[in-house]
């Protein structure tokens, strides 16, 4: 049987011995897929969001890796749980691998930016070899024949943790490793062997507005047994208005370049450019990666945040117009108050000072407003008292003048003074005459308080104004002499009333 033309590198690629070359898809834009390496990463910002990605590495060499990827990313129950799902298909000369993988993940919350993240990636991986692409002598070897398309299932689990902003996390793709087997001849087995690999990442975001810009500088380490050890460094400026720029160094490999932009709030365009850096980079020729990724909503924690705080705020602000409002009417109720207060104050002094003037002036004839009981000369604004008439000081009270006109005797029940005729609903408030009073304000109102009361006391009461003063006088009684009004004033209207009486002159 003819032996297959094939070049040296297929034939170790086919042989039992893994081969020493990485074999998960390389990106340069997995900053913002992380959960293709990790599936603990799964929607750990919140937002669902669908990626399509593109990479042709060594466009100057022909068969050069060509990379396709459709992901889906979101969260559930309150992003306590993660999901994604990751499809792709990588060609790398006649060789192709196809796989779909779903990932799960749950959020742990440590504090309120502190999260422990486990995830768990499982799926299905085709792999095939083009034997059309080989030239070969004889085209009916046998071995062209076998069916050279294969497809395993695979695992893959990684963690992460978050801490203020810093986040370390492991995973290991291929967790299994499982041989895919073609085909089994005399010349041995041929297979194509998975091996387990490792993946290391550490990031920081600092953030130097808040999440409108966020410098991102992050490192991932690549390893796997026989396979040499790559390293990215690199970080990313994010600014959440306009797009992001960033730049890695890959060792062994290239310095990548990544300039994003955010055409809506929605949808954000990336792209990815390598400049190789190792021996054989001018042959190998440029390397581009394009991305577009398409957020679904804004669902994610951060925004939710801003949200409600921004419900917050416009409520606070309600809440703080309300309060300036009920403080202005308490503020205005306790100025009323204290006004009043100090009205009431003012008319008990005043009650004070006019019961003060009754006591003072009751002995002393002189001090009414009456003349001389003797024919003598009249004090000022008295009159001559020998016709039995009263001329009284407009305005003033007293409590029992001498000299004053005769006293009203007409017998009412029993005896006393005629309160029937003298009440206050049978008179016209503030005509001339001697007002048996309960009480002086200055305020309208506290006056009529008090004359409510004591109408539900049972009391005839009415009010009248002095113009002279401009205080407002409850009276109960209305007399046209001062005897007769100090009589009913010093018994307490025969007992009727408990409280302090006084009367009011007027002329």
């Amino acid at each position: 049987m003819k032996k297959l033309l094939i070049l040296p590198f297929v034939l170790g690629l086919m042989v039992s011995n893994p081969m020493d070359a990485q074999q998960i898809p390389l990106y340069s834009n997995y900053f913002f897929t992380p959960f293709i390496y990790n599936p603990s990463y799964s929607g750990k910002d919140g937002v669902t969001e669908a990626s399509m990605m593109h990479r042709r590495q060594w466009s100057g060499i022909e068969g050069g890796p060509e990379t396709s990827a459709l992901t889906i990313n979101g969260a559930l129950n309150r992003e306590k749980v993660g999901y994604s799902i990751y499809g792709f298909n990588d060609r790398t000369d006649i060789i192709q691998r196809t796989g779909v993988y779903g990932s799960y993940a749950y959020h742990i919350q440590l504090s309120r930016d502190n999260f422990l993240s486990f995830g768990l990636a499982a799926g299905y991986m085709n792999n095939s070899i083009d034997f059309d692409k080989i030239r070969v002598k004889d085209e009916y070897d046998a071995l062209l024949y076998p069916n050279l398309r294969r497809g395993n299932f695979d695992l893959n689990f990684g963690f992460n943790l978050n801490i203020n902003g810093f986040h370390f996390g492991a995973a290991v793709p291929q967790l299994l490793g499982a041989p895919i087997e073609y085909s089994d001849n005399y010349n041995g087995p041929v297979e194509y062997s998975l091996i387990r690999h490792f993946v290391f990442n550490a990031q920081y975001d600092w953030e130097i507005q808040g999440d409108n810009r966020v410098l991102s500088p992050m490192v991932m380490v690549r390893t796997a047994q026989n396979v040499p050890t790559q390293i990215d460094i690199g970080a990313i400026f994010n600014m959440k208005e306009y797009g992001y720029v960033g730049a890695m160094f890959r060792s062994d490999y290239a310095i990548t370049a990544n300039l994003g932009i955010h055409l809506t709030e929605q949808l954000t365009a990336g792209y990815a450019y390598d400049f190789s850096t190792n021996t054989y980079g001018t042959s190998f020729g440029t390397s581009h990666e394009f991305m577009l990724t398409y957020r679904f909503g804004s669902d994610s924690d951060d925004e939710r945040i801003r949200r409600e705080i921004r419900g917050l705020k416009e409520d606070m602000d309600e809440l703080r117009e309300n309060q300036e409002d009920n403080m202005r009417e308490m503020f205005e109720e306790y100025q009323e108050e204290m006004s009043e207060q100090r009205e009431e104050d003012l008319e008990t002094e005043v009650r004070r000072i006019v019961e003060g003037m009754d006591l003072a002036t009751a002995g002393d004839p002189r001090q009414q407003g009456g003349g001389n009981p003797r024919g003598g000369n009249p004090q000022q604004g008295g009159g001559d008292q020998r016709g039995g008439t009263d001329n009284p000081n407009t305005g003033s009270e007293t409590s029992n003048p001498r000299g004053g006109g005769d006293v009203n005797t007409t017998p009412n029940r029993g005896g006393g003074v005629d309160y029937d005729a003298a009440s206050a609903r049978n008179v016209e408030p503030g005509s001339p005459g001697y007002y048996v009073t309960a009480g002086v304000f200055g305020s309208e109102r506290n006056a009529r308080r008090l004359m409510e009361r004591l109408q539900g006391e049972g009391l005839d009461v009415n009010i009248f104004r002095d113009s002279g003063n401009s205080m407002y006088y409850v009276f109960l009684l209305k007399f046209e002499n001062y005897n007769a009004a100090d009589q009913a004033r010093s018994s307490g209207m025969n007992g009727r009333y408990d409280g302090r009486l006084w009367v009011k002159i007027v002329e």
